[in-house]
């Protein structure tokens, strides 16, 4: 059977502790790749700006995928407009074992609107917001993440084949932006569609401005030690087009 190896990245704060950086309602077979097509004339329409520099530290591990598909993948639509539906903190992603949700400026989750299958979102322009998820079960997961079609880690058009973040069993994960190197993010933060990173990066589409995607994939885990990659004192030289370049106006 071929063995499915990736590259994965995790995220260390100050104390230490693994918080993972980086779905179930709106199921999507194509959602990190989506392709839909939004009206972006709206006064309402929002898109997300390439943000603030913020201090994200991560470093690279070995694993492995159980399979070629992922276990679940949701799409997110948002906008400025407010939706009709039922109000949610957290949407429950396969089948209760992953919570995702929204974080404000505060660290607070905003409120999601859900109505059938549909999970939406309404934003604010100059707020910014954060990914984050939590892990229920005792499995670990690879959560990879597209903001307006574009990979959070790499900017390049979201792909199932991407490298994504380790959720650990019971652990959390916060995604707070772009990922610029191994010791930055620049915040997702909303703003006019016109202003959207997509809109200024060749590796983006306007039609894809205002969704926000997730897959989840199973990792085998039998608690070995992982593969770290060493300190390198010359990132630059080994990272060209690892990360999201900045847009350009």
């Amino acid at each position: 059977m071929k063995k499915l190896y990736t590259k994965y990245f995790i995220t260390i704060l100050s104390l230490l502790t693994l918080i993972i950086t980086g779905c179930q309602s709106g199921r999507h077979s194509d959602a990190v790749t989506s392709d839909i097509s939004r009206d972006i004339s709206s006064s309402r329409s929002l898109g997300t700006q390439w943000g603030d520099g913020i201090e994200s530290h991560v470093q690279q591990v070995s694993m492995q995928r159980t399979s070629f598909s992922p276990i679940d993948v949701i799409t997110i639509n948002y906008s400025g407009q407010q939706y009709n539906g039922k109000t949610i903190s957290e949407v429950m992603l396969n089948n209760g074992r992953v919570g995702m949700a929204f974080l404000d400026d505060r660290d607070n989750k905003w409120p999601l609107t859900k109505q059938n299958n549909n999970v939406r979102l309404q934003g604010k322009t100059g707020q910014s917001y954060q990914l984050f998820y939590r892990n229920y079960s005792g499995n670990t997961y690879e959560i990879i993440a597209t903001v307006d079609g574009l990979d959070v880690i790499n900017g390049k058009a979201g792909s199932f084949s991407n490298d994504g973040y380790i959720l650990r069993p019971y652990d959390t994960l916060i995604i707070k932006g772009f990922r610029k190197s191994n010791n930055e993010v620049a915040a997702f933060t909303f703003s006019d569609s016109s202003n959207a990173y997509a809109n200024h990066t060749t590796e983006g589409s306007p039609r894809n401005i205002g969704v926000i995607g997730t897959a989840i994939f199973q990792l085998e885990d039998n608690n070995k030690n992982y593969q770290k990659i060493s300190p390198n004192a010359f990132p630059a030289d080994k990272a060209n087009g690892t990360y999201a370049q900045p847009p350009v106006y």
